[in-house]
């Protein structure tokens, strides 16, 4: 008999069954976990309301200026949307509407406007009613008459703190009661039935447009009075003074209009801005700029086969759309809305107003760039500036979202935060904003190229502490040019940002390049020989460019596409409108005296391409003109039927998609306001008087200071303590000018051993003047000099080789300068000293503290 013996326990085979399904059992946990967490639904909202409270400051009788809450200190020095004008005693009288926000303290400072020194930091009663808190407080007598100071107001609630900011003054002989009187009578009375008064007080010229969108004081009466346009005044309006002096003052009404269409009831923000000068006389409006736009929503937006009217809007908005024309995304008052026309829905994919009438809704210092579209209406945009409301409410920075037209919903993908204003930030905000296809974003901050992986949330500095004038970036943002040195360089570096690519372009022997902009997606890039750099009459280097070239490089070899070059010309700066390249250019004579030459134009046949919609504007009766957008035909027999009204859910990120980029640059920059508004930001000081210039501006630096006004008095008596220092007595004429210069500051020094040892004007006036900012003005107009002789500073003026006079005064017709060979004061003419600086390449020299 055989025997059959078993092993004790659980068989080889079936264990190595167990051992198996145990294997797929974990494997189908893990996956199920996998599956689970990829396909969890995110939790998708809608745009909360605003919460936090507002700040109203009254003064001037009836006048109140509302300021908006920040949930983090700002840099308060670029803080700067209006100005409080306090009276004799220096009172300040405060009202908080809480909006049901728990409030537990107020507190204010008082600061210099460089923000240096503190004047006084108190905390504040209160008396509460109804949510409603009133405080006054009478500022201290420290302050100096007609000079500004930041007010910082401070909300206390539990751990939570929320500032507001704006600045304060005592003005003295500026008549800023009168002005505001006349600012409130005209606007109500272009609001009224009969304004025929005003015409006194308008320029109508035939040229200008015949909106409502945009009324200055070029407009008709009609348009000023708001023509046939029936709307109503909806609640007080907000006031804000924004530049005062005894020559003029500057102030913005905001307010909102609403207007009943057959039921259906149309909101309207409006911003009005005035410049005004008082006379015992009369009053002057020197300028006038209204600008007016609907708040669109699916009560005030029509449709007419495959045209969209958007109503009263800016007609340059900005939009994309798909290839066919079918969909279309576009910016309007500060909101983000596609319209598909063959799904037959608008959608509102981003805004902030949820109530009209509440002020911190349609609060308009943020703004909206599209980034890109696909052809389901898929795209990335950006919201930077103020945060109204949401997850970052009372927050600056730059919000990136992707819009899934597929899945409806806003996703947010990362939140750059800033402490500068959203003037400020618009100012300085870069080209240079890119998604790739694989969610690889680059953004330029503060001249640093930021890198960050939005997969992985990880974010590098590519580069920093580039200037403005070191780098273009193409029209679809996706290529990048740059140079390592701040003037001219031996190579261009070219990036394509979506592959991650780079190559260089190399300047030939003897030879150095500057890129200078992009045509769409071409590069346009000057060339300079090195032997014709030269120094102007005040020392500054002059880098003049012989030839011009424009250069495909989406190939990767940077291949010439067109050259530009005239003999005897020579190219400092290029600008671009309208696909038409407007040339800067110089002559330079054989004894190196630089003037300004006429400018030249590169016109681009092609031109823009066909786009898939159209943008227009048509005639209303009640509107005047409305902005329509126009989308591809329908098909025949086809009919448009009903319009739906969508507002798609958003998706907000996590704390840890926030970031903050710090200020890499050093370099000193200006801003120029006009009316509430910064316009430019550079560090181009010639460039920022200019813009200033033309639009009725005033321009300051970074610390902040005053640098330029487009006021200045009717005329300045001759500057005296002016006389050439005993050292330099016998010395050249741009020597003793240059030492009649700096006794007049206060110092006597030796200027012409400095100037035989290679020195020039300005590096003179820089080492020896180190309590001022020396201001090199060449290239500007003697009228835009005169600002500083106004101020009680002479202005050097080259006169030829090695010669030099001193600007020391002037009236409506003539100036006087001293001349540093005869130690005497003259007089010319305004037209003929216009002409002789002129034609010695309008050097100027001058100096700010």
């Amino acid at each position: 008999m055989k025997l059959q013996f078993y092993k004790k326990g659980i068989p080889t085979e079936i264990l190595k069954r167990v051992g198996i399904l145990v294997v797929v059992f974990v494997v189908s946990v893990v996956f199920f976990e996998i599956v689970t967490n990829i396909s969890e639904p995110q939790e998708v909202t809608a745009q909360s309301s605003p919460t936090l409270p507002t700040v109203t400051i009254d003064y001037l009788g009836d006048a109140t200026t509302e300021l908006h809450g920040y949930v983090a200190e700002m840099d308060p020095a670029y803080m700067r949307d209006a100005i409080i004008p306090l009276d004799s005693e220096r009172n300040v009288s405060i009202t908080v509407d809480s909006k049901d926000y728990d409030v537990d303290g107020l507190s204010y400072e008082i600061r210099s406007l460089d923000t240096q020194r503190n004047i006084s930091n108190n905390e504040l009663e209160f008396t509460s009613k109804d949510g409603i808190l009133t405080a006054s407080f009478q500022a201290e007598n420290l302050i100096e008459k007609n000079e500004e100071y930041l007010l910082i107001l401070t909300i206390t609630s539990g751990d939570d703190e929320i500032y507001y900011y704006t600045r304060i003054m005592q003005p003295e002989g500026c008549n800023e009661e009168e002005i505001l009187d006349f600012a409130q009578y005209f606007h109500n009375t272009a609001l009224s039935e009969d304004a025929t008064d005003l015409a006194t007080y308008i320029e109508p010229s035939s040229s200008a447009s015949e909106d409502l969108n945009h009324v200055t004081i070029n407009s008709n009466l009609a348009q000023i009075s708001y023509g046939g346009f029936d709307g109503t005044q909806v609640g007080d309006v907000n006031t804000a003074l924004t530049d005062i002096s005894s020559n003029y003052i500057s102030l913005t009404f905001t307010y909102l209009l609403n207007r009943d269409n057959s039921g259906k009831s149309e909101y309207y923000t409006c911003v009005e801005e005035f410049r005004i000068r008082y006379t015992s006389d009369r009053l002057y409006l020197l300028s006038y700029d209204r600008t007016m736009e609907q708040i669109l929503d699916d009560q005030s937006v029509s449709y007419s086969k495959n045209v969209l009217n958007i109503g009263i809007t800016d007609p340059d908005l900005q939009y994309m759309s798909n290839e066919t024309g079918t969909i279309v995304s576009f910016v309007q008052n500060g909101s983000l809305y596609e319209y598909n026309q063959t799904d037959r829905t608008l959608k509102q994919i981003f805004s902030f107003v949820d109530d009209p009438t509440d002020s911190r809704s349609i609060y308009d210092q943020h703004q909206i760039l599209l980034l890109n579209i696909d052809e389901s209406g898929t795209m990335d945009y950006v919201v930077y500036g103020y945060m109204n409301s949401g997850s970052h409410e009372g927050e600056c920075g730059i919000n990136l979202y992707h819009y899934d037209a597929i899945e409806d919903t806003s996703t947010e993908q990362v939140f750059i935060t800033s402490t500068s204003s959203y003037q400020i930030l618009n100012a300085n905000f870069s080209e240079l904003l890119y998604e790739t296809a694989d969610n690889q974003f680059y953004i330029m901050v503060n001249g640093t190229l930021l890198y960050m992986n939005l997969n992985e949330l990880t974010t590098k500095e590519l580069m920093t502490g580039l200037d403005d004038a070191q780098y273009a970036v193409s029209a679809s943002r996706r290529y990048l040019a740059w140079m390592d040195q701040e003037d001219m360089s031996d190579s261009i570096h070219i990036m394509d940002l979506e592959t991650g690519d780079s190559y260089d372009i190399t300047a030939g022997t003897g030879q150095l390049l500057k890129p200078l902009a992009f045509l769409d997606d071409d590069l346009i890039y000057g060339t300079l020989n090195e032997n014709d750099i030269t120094t102007d009459g005040a020392g500054s280097t002059v880098y003049p460019m012989y030839k011009l070239t424009i250069a495909d490089i989406s190939s990767g070899s940077g291949r010439e596409l067109m050259t530009y070059q005239k003999s005897g010309y020579y190219i400092t700066d290029v600008s671009i409108e309208s696909y038409t390249i407007y040339l800067e250019r110089i002559q330079i004579d054989s004894e190196g005296i630089i003037t300004a030459a006429d400018g030249d134009t590169i016109k681009n046949s092609a031109g823009e391409q066909n786009k898939a919609v159209d943008v227009s504007t048509i005639s209303d009766d009640a509107k005047e003109q409305v902005v329509v957008l126009t989308m591809a035909e329908l098909e025949e027999d086809e009919k448009l039927g009903k319009v739906d009204y969508d507002v798609p859910g958003l998706v907000l990120a996590d704390g840890s998609h926030s970031i903050s980029v710090a200020s890499a640059t050093s370099s000193t920059q200006y801003f120029v306001y006009v009316g509430s508004k910064v316009s430019l930001a550079t560090d181009d000081l010639n460039r920022a008087i200019t813009e200033a210039d033309e639009n009725m501006g005033i321009v300051l630096d970074n610390t902040p200071k005053y640098v330029w006004k487009r006021g200045r008095k009717s005329y300045q008596n001759a500057i005296t303590g002016i006389a050439v220092g005993s050292s330099d007595s016998e010395a050249s004429g741009s020597a003793r000018a240059l030492s009649a210069m700096l006794v007049q500051a206060g110092e006597n020094v030796q200027v012409h051993t400095l100037l035989e040892s290679g020195e020039t004007p300005i590096s003179v006036l820089s080492k020896t003047l180190k309590d001022y900012d020396i201001l090199d003005l060449t290239g500007l107009s003697l009228s835009q000099v005169l600002y500083y002789v106004n101020l009680g500073t002479p202005v050097y003026a080259y006169t030829g080789d090695d010669t030099a006079v001193l600007i020391v005064g002037y009236d409506a017709s003539s100036i006087i300068y001293f001349d540093p060979m005869t130690s005497q004061n003259q007089k010319m003419s305004l037209t003929e000293a216009s002409d002789y600086f002129e034609s010695f390449g309008n050097v100027f020299v001058s100096y700010i503290q």
